[in-house]
């Protein structure tokens, strides 16, 4: 996530509105090279240089996760000088800001960094996810080609290109360098198995709930991954308001969506999908709910962290607050959903709102992909590094990086849920709600 204040300054989030909540959960496809002109060699390793000595010198963890940071630059040296074009080149990139296991610290090529400014991406339009023990459809987007071919929630996958599903994961986890969580690394996983070049088509088997196996063969298609706020009454007195990433303008989209809601007895907010977002979004959408000035997040920087350990411990964390006196926009209770697909901002606000008491959390663990990037670094030939500089805490003080945020009642979807188009953690998040609203009836106004 990009920090809010001045001095942390405003950036986007976990992967980058494709990373996390797109290219790992839509199966968006790697993205090639840009349309600049290519490097030499020598550029090449200049562009390495430089990425290596700006983590070196910035990287919020001074002892950089445990990871021998001199031992990296002398892994890739001979491997950068022996790349055969950009595409590869860029690839590298990417392998060396992942020795760091670290989801928010990236080089992006500048295609994807193009993808990422647009708002765009390619995806098959189907969500896959490891349900009950299986890998199972869990949505299809409409009109895209996994909704033509007829492929519905609850769905197993059986193989991949025509080969067994769990021979692919296989393969995809020798791959995959572990990241900020388990639970990242298996989305990473599952975006390798699925992923693909926008001119490369997915066939996968697929078994029915009648036991009836059939094959699809699926495209990629550019969609536009641009978030908004969407808002249903599935009953009268409950609002269920879902979106997908903090930024400004969906800020405006809430206060206005909360405005005609505020005399709901309760709202559901669903984050299961949010991967994060600018921070300033973040102080704005959080301060919507809370009557002052509240505590929402704490934070440390490399120079905090370097001087507790020289003092022997002692954190000196800086704080971050939302809201003001008058600046409520909501005070009836609140049920934010959550899942591992959740991560940076989104749990910044989920902790935040559970640590002061405002809201209940349910659903799944989340993503525990917590760091903040503080600015985007342009490269010669358009490449983008992205760089962990702060390392974030709850109001109570917990470490949020690798640990997310636990509910406060954990609920799943399961493979008959999915086939009966059922939602357990909104009619959870809903049930809940409602008796919150039951119990403290003076806040619903």
């Amino acid at each position: 996530m990009r920090a809010a204040r001045p001095f942390l300054r405003r950036a986007a989030s976990i992967l980058a509105a494709a990373a996390l909540a797109f290219a790992l959960l839509l199966a968006l496809s790697a993205a090639r090279g840009g349309p600049s002109a290519p490097l030499t060699p020598r550029d090449r390793m200049e562009v390495f240089e430089k990425s290596w000595k700006e983590i070196n010198d910035h990287y919020y963890d001074p002892q950089f996760h445990g990871v021998n940071w001199a031992a990296v630059h002398d892994k890739y040296v001979p491997i950068v000088g022996t790349v055969a074009d950009d595409e590869q080149f860029y690839v590298v990139m990417g392998r060396m800001t992942a020795e760091l296991h670290d989801a928010h610290t990236r080089f992006s090529s500048p295609q994807q960094w193009q993808n990422h400014e647009k708002q765009q991406g390619y995806a098959t339009g189907v969500r896959i996810a490891a349900v009950e023990g299986q890998l199972a459809v869990t949505e299809v987007l409409p009109e895209s080609s996994a909704a033509r071919a007829g492929i519905e929630p609850g769905m197993i996958v059986t193989w991949v290109n025509g080969k067994p599903v769990q021979e692919k994961i296989a393969e995809a986890e020798k791959e995959v360098t572990p990241s900020s969580s388990e639970r990242f690394t298996r989305l990473r996983v599952l975006a390798t198995v699925f992923g693909g070049p926008p001119e490369a088509p997915l066939v996968l088997g697929l078994q029915r709930a009648d036991g009836s196996q059939f094959e699809a063969r699926l495209a990629r298609q550019m969609i536009s991954t641009a978030p908004h706020v969407t808002a249903s009454h599935p009953y009268s007195d409950i609002a269920v308001v879902r979106f997908d990433q903090f930024r400004p303008w969906v800020a405006k989209e809430l206060k206005q969506e909360l405005e005609k809601d505020h005399g709901a007895r309760g709202i559901v907010i669903d984050l299961r999908r949010n991967g994060g977002g600018e921070g300033s979004a973040l102080e704005a959408m959080a301060g919507y709910f809370f009557p002052r000035k509240t505590l929402l997040a704490k934070i440390m920087r490399r120079k905090q962290i370097e001087k507790a350990e020289r003092d022997g411990g002692g954190e000196r964390q800086s704080d971050m607050y939302a809201g003001k006196d008058g600046g409520q926009i909501y005070a009836g209770s609140v049920v934010v959903l959550i899942s591992e697909s959740s991560g940076s901002a989104a749990e910044l606000f989920a902790a935040g709102l559970q640590d002061e008491g405002r809201a209940k959390i349910v659903g799944s663990q989340s993503c525990g992909c917590v760091l903040g990037i503080t600015k985007s670094r342009a490269m010669k030939g358009g490449g983008v590094l992205e760089i962990s500089e702060v390392l974030w805490f709850s109001p109570k003080g917990r470490k949020l990086e690798g640990e997310g945020v636990m509910p406060d009642e954990t609920v799943a979807p399961t493979i008959s849920s999915l086939r009966e188009k059922r939602d357990p953690v909104l009619d959870e998040g809903v049930k809940l709600v409602r008796d919150l609203a039951v119990r403290e009836p003076s806040a619903a106004r």
